[in-house]
């Protein structure tokens, strides 16, 4: 999330030239950089990069793949948590095999307020998702 002085993270200064001209149009860049913060804080990780694919043909909330690059022993269970991450923040995750590309990673360059405030979102996301 964008803090008041401005954000310092290059995908929120993307989400900000792409809202300064097509205000109504639908970007992934908060949930990308949310769902990094996210991982950050609930693995204790020092970094980490979420990379998004997707088709050339999705558009909104569809994407093709979530992938998570770092370094620790288990890789693929980041990976896992990522794509339910995407998938309680209301997006279809469809690999259909044709030509794709990757979104932008998050850099991590956010505030702590941010951080927290990402975790708790996504973890809000998550239990109302789990819950009957």
């Amino acid at each position: 999330m964008p803090t008041e002085t401005g954000a310092r993270c290059v995908l929120q200064l993307a989400r900000r030239r792409r809202l300064s001209v097509y205000p109504d149009e639908f970007g992934l860049e908060q949930d990308i950089c949310d769902v990094t913060l996210w991982l950050i804080e609930k693995h204790s990780l020092p970094r980490v990069h979420v990379w998004v694919d997707r088709h050339y043909t999705q558009i909104g909330r569809e994407i093709a793949g979530v992938t998570v690059m770092t370094s620790p022993r288990h890789p693929a269970r980041l990976t896992e948590a990522a794509h339910e991450a995407f998938l309680v923040l209301g997006y279809t995750i469809e690999d259909t095999r044709a030509d794709i590309y990757g979104h932008q990673f998050c850099d991590g360059h956010h505030s702590r307020h941010e951080a927290i405030q990402a975790y708790a979102r996504i973890e809000g996301a998550l239990r109302r998702w789990r819950s009957p």
